[in-house]
């Protein structure tokens, strides 16, 4: 079964990277570096989305923009499976002209930018207006490739109807939630649900919620690891929060490795479960599958309590180095990023602006957000050699299987192996 997973998936990617290739004339700029324009001779500028949940605030943007000026036409594309799209259309240097990316965090946008796909933003006017704290956390060498426009967090969803009517309270520590679990199951409830099917999810449920409100910053024991002092099996925390993430799965909906991350956020928006644990990207597409679900979010408590929030950021906009049309492109990027179109963003992304003057509206997740303003954020800016994500994304199901996976010092070694081989590509972006 799973080989025949993986032709379907070679087969979809290669059909979807035909047809762009089919129609890249209307998106960006031809290969041979002629300017691409539309039937009324605009410029035309492909904006090309990862973040698929925030499509609909993008067309906002975008709309505005086509109507500011005369000169420029942005389009925006959405594919199935954009990371792997984006990272064939790279190596054969049909990069859209314009590409929202994740954050420095991120290992594909890191090699991205190792790899001089990005044009150097050094200079543009909006870079000014970034929020003090994340200047020095967007450059890359001393240099801008990339505009910043907003930050997310991680958290557990809960259904305030289901608390209110139960009389359930929010926990504030891990001793707290594991109690309530068992109280909903008692009552007859769901707990939680798990999209597992989605190997992402896990990777974010352990590094995120569960690992980084416990630790906060990443850097220094990956540091720690690259330079030999300790490895991943060796630091308890790792351990710990691994461990937390099988253990949590039994107040799961069963077969977790079924469920997949749309139809969990329409499950948890039509009251399937009590709990959802997930980052605030999500909120959005809760919101449009139940308008009138009265949902809260906190972020999943410590041991101790002294909860942090793990932080990143979630929409960088990059433009390709090999655009046609780089004026036109920029004129966009500032255009996205000033103060009128980021609020708007976060106001219907529900994300924390990296642009001075914007203002949070989040009531939903008050709480992390008044953890955040109170200095309990931790931005993660440091990425994982991309040979170690990819085999933490592709092997983490094993952990959860219930017969026949992994344990957890198992899995915790062969990535400390991985790290180890790979260790050079570290100590290059982040030695001392």
């Amino acid at each position: 079964m799973k080989a025949k997973k993986m032709i379907a998936l070679f087969i979809s990617t290669v059909l979807t990277i035909g047809t762009l290739a089919g129609c890249s004339s209307s998106g960006n700029g031809s290969s041979d570096g002629k300017s691409a324009s539309s039937g009324s001779g605009k410029i035309e500028l492909e904006f090309f989305t990862q973040k698929r949940e925030a499509a609909d605030t993008f067309d906002k943007i975008i709309s505005e923009f086509n109507a500011s000026q005369e000169e420029i036409v942005v389009k925006q594309n959405i594919v199935p499976d954009s990371t792997s799209v984006l990272m064939s259309r790279a190596a054969t240097g049909d990069l859209p002209d314009i590409i929202q990316v994740g954050g420095m965090q991120d290992s594909n946008t890191m090699q991205f930018m190792k790899e001089g796909h990005f044009l150097d933003l050094t200079g543009m006017a909006c870079l000014n207006q970034v929020v003090d704290n994340y200047q020095e956390a967007i450059k890359f060498k001393g240099k801008n490739y990339v505009v910043p426009i907003s930050a997310n967090f991680s958290g557990v969803y809960y259904n305030k109807d289901k608390f209110d009517e139960k009389g359930y309270a929010v926990p504030t520590t891990y001793d707290e939630l594991i109690a309530l679990a068992d109280k909903m199951q008692a009552d007859g409830e769901t707990p939680f649900l798990f999209p597992d099917k989605d190997s992402w999810t896990v990777v974010q449920c352990w590094e995120d919620n569960i690992d980084g409100s416990a630790r906060g910053d990443r850097k220094p024991v990956y540091m720690d690891i690259a330079n030999g002092t300790t490895t991943f099996q060796d630091d308890a925390l790792f351990n710990e929060t691994l461990q937390k993430v099988i253990d949590i799965r039994k107040y799961g909906q069963g077969d977790t490795l079924a469920l997949g991350y749309d139809q969990a956020i329409s499950d948890f928006a039509t009251g399937k479960s009590c709990m959802f644990m997930q980052g605030i990207w999500a909120l959005p597409s809760i919101k449009k599958a139940n308008p009138d679900m009265n949902v809260g979010m906190f972020s999943f408590p410590s041991n101790s309590g002294d909860t942090k929030v793990s932080m990143g950021i979630d929409v960088n906009l990059a433009i390709s180095a090999k655009c046609a049309n780089p004026d036109a492109a920029k004129k966009f990027v500032e255009f996205a990023a000033s103060k009128e179109m980021v609020q708007l963003y976060v106001d219907n992304d529900y994300s924390l602006p990296c642009m001075k003057d914007v203002t949070a509206n989040i009531p939903d997740a008050q709480g992390i957000v008044d953890l955040v303003n109170s200095g309990k954020g931790e931005l993660q800016v440091t990425a994982l050699p991309k040979a170690v994500a990819d085999e933490r994304q592709n092997t983490i199901q094993k952990v959860i299987v219930p017969e026949g996976g992994e344990d957890v010092t198992t899995f915790l070694s062969k990535l400390s192996n991985t790290f180890a081989e790979n260790k050079d590509e570290f100590l290059e972006l982040y030695g001392e």
